[in-house]
């Protein structure tokens, strides 16, 4: 009866005890009570590269298709010297045919070959004007020479690197220089195999006489021909490849031109190729009221592998927006309430609360723009378990104490005591 009665009154008394101090906590306003708060887990905020992501479905397909074409009224058509799934190289013969009037297609195959040389001979012009104009000369609004005048189908170029000059991009300019310049390169390339087949055609002409093969200007596969001789005759697809797809409304309105692109092409796992959005389109082609509406897109590779065909099938990852070496943490390190926040462990031994401003997420990483600096050291909440100000106080790391050099110093520090004592004395 006494040892129960006891054990009643043990327990009034803890209970008391318990709720007293819990009770003075509450009520503690003034913080009299020192606090403490303990921190089990912990992780730190590190540099990071962020982005996000749409992911798209897409088809590799030949980037240019080029016609060719036979005009009855130059001569009557003898036979295809190609038939369609050919791969064929610049210089390639397609097809012959017998001239009707020699002088006047030896003079329109000269006419032809003229206009040409003056197409390239511009080019040319122009390459060397884009290489010798500065990018500083037109940011100090510098007008006396302008490299664009000569060739009317680059105003837009001109008008784009004129504002981008008048924002101070200087980077951005130099680069629209130079894409510029290897877009030329490429169309002066293209101008020399036109040429070349022309001039080979007139030294067909004049050597044999009346009859002329037609030859190819690029590398590329057949892939229409035309048995009654309906234009095109041929059609020529390109052996560079360029990837298309379709995106919904959705990710539509986030997606724009000039966006990275990552492409994983199927059952190739080892092939990941790079390109940007070169096209995009602005109406969809299939408008339906209970239907969501696709645009049709096409990427630019930037790389390519030989493993890589036409028709092939790939995973497309479009980069729409990224945060180059930010200031980083992991999502279970951060508290949402009215705000985010999190519990910042400073070199102090304080906790202190952070509120934070977010940017970009990509999976369990966010973007810290405001808030917290790298390098910080941020606890891991338990909801209502830290108070702002308190000291922090964590876990013993057993694994990397030295219990040797503790009980070393230890009895040093004991032995200097019992000596310090009995001199007092």
């Amino acid at each position: 009866m006494k040892s129960s009665r006891k054990t009643w009154w043990i327990g009034i008394s803890v209970f008391i005890f318990v709720a007293a101090n819990s009770l003075l906590l509450y009520f503690d306003s003034q913080q009299k009570v020192e606090r403490k708060s303990f921190v089990s887990e912990w992780s730190g905020t590190f540099i990071s590269d962020l982005e996000e992501t749409i992911e798209l479905r897409g088809v590799f397909s030949s980037a240019d298709a080029s016609p060719v074409y036979f005009d009855e009224q130059t001569g009557a058509f003898q036979e295809f010297s190609v038939e369609v799934g050919d791969e064929v190289n610049e210089g390639d013969e397609l097809y012959s045919y017998e001239v009707v009037d020699y002088e006047a297609q030896s003079t329109e195959l000269e006419q032809t070959a003229a206009k040409i040389q003056s197409e390239i001979d511009a080019i040319d012009t122009y390459v060397s004007e884009l290489e010798n104009y500065t990018i500083e000369e037109e940011s100090s609004n510098d007008t006396s020479f302008n490299p664009f005048g000569e060739l009317e189908e680059e105003e837009d170029l001109e008008n784009e690197l004129e504002e981008t000059a008048e924002e101070n991009s200087t980077v951005e300019a130099e680069l629209l220089k130079e894409e510029a310049i290897a877009a030329q390169e490429k169309e002066r390339s293209q101008k020399e195999a036109e040429l070349t087949m022309v001039e080979d055609q007139l030294n067909e002409l004049t050597s044999i006489g009346q009859t002329i093969t037609v030859t190819s200007a690029i590398d590329g596969f057949v892939t229409e021909r035309s048995e009654n001789l309906q234009s095109p005759l041929l059609t020529l697809s390109s052996a560079e490849l360029k990837v298309e797809g379709e995106v919904n409304e959705e990710d539509h309105k986030v997606i724009e031109e000039d966006m990275e692109a990552r492409i994983m092409t199927d059952d190739l796992d080892d092939v990941e190729l790079t390109g940007t959005i070169d096209q995009l389109a602005s109406v969809s082609e299939h408008a339906h009221v209970d239907k969501v509406s696709q645009y049709p897109f096409e990427i630019a590779l930037t790389d390519i592998d030989d493993k890589v065909k036409t028709g092939y099938h790939a995973d497309v990852e479009v980069v729409t927006d990224q945060s180059l070496e930010a200031v980083t943490a992991f999502e279970e390190t951060l508290v949402t309430d009215k705000n985010l926040y999190a519990w910042e462990m400073t070199n102090e031994g304080i906790l202190r609360k952070r509120t934070l401003e977010t940017g970009l997420q990509e999976d369990d990483k966010i973007e810290i723009i405001d808030g917290l600096d790298y390098p910080a050291q941020l606890a891991k909440e338990r909801k209502d378990q830290f108070q702002n100000g308190t000291i922090f106080i964590t876990p013993i790391d057993s694994q990397n104490l030295k219990y040797k050099e503790i009980f070393q110093n230890f009895s040093a520090q004991m032995k200097e005591n019992i000596l310090l004592g009995l001199l007092n004395r």
